[in-house]
């Protein structure tokens, strides 16, 4: 009966091994590029909604989705990030980096207030997704 214990016991240690510490983790289909369907039906900018604090920085990335709500690939160079205060009368009171040609940019608030972060993909007439910002 001890063998048999101890070569579960070995099974099982061998299992964790190959999974490693987060264990085995199914493939999301989301997160594979459908390399069928490549038509553009909608952006997502992750996140989608963020708090944060004056000087502090956040990454926010734009992912591109069929109509089969599976991610598909575009061309970053048709990519535009940008920001829109909730006070117009207000001078530029952020960074954004990059503001072309990258999935990624990185937001910096100067002044408290709400924002909005905008991606366009493909002109005034392509695709937009907006996330919303709180700075305190």
């Amino acid at each position: 009966m001890r063998k048999t214990g101890l070569y579960i016991v070995v099974i099982i240690t061998i299992a964790f091994l190959i999974a490693g510490c987060e264990g085995i983790k199914p493939s999301m289909p989301d997160e594979e590029y459908d390399e069928n369907n490549t038509e553009l039906a909608y952006l997502k900018i992750i996140p989608s909604k963020a708090d944060m604090k004056v000087e502090q920085s956040k990454t926010f990335e734009v992912k591109a989705y069929n109509s089969d709500n599976m991610l598909i690939e575009i061309d970053i160079s048709q990519i535009k990030w940008v920001v829109e205060p909730s006070c117009w009368g207000c001078s530029v009171s952020w960074e954004l980096s990059p503001k072309t040609g990258s999935l990624k940019t990185t937001f910096i608030p100067n002044k408290e207030g709400y924002y909005w972060l905008h991606v366009n993909f493909g002109g005034e007439k392509g695709k937009w997704a907006n996330a919303d910002i709180y700075v305190n």
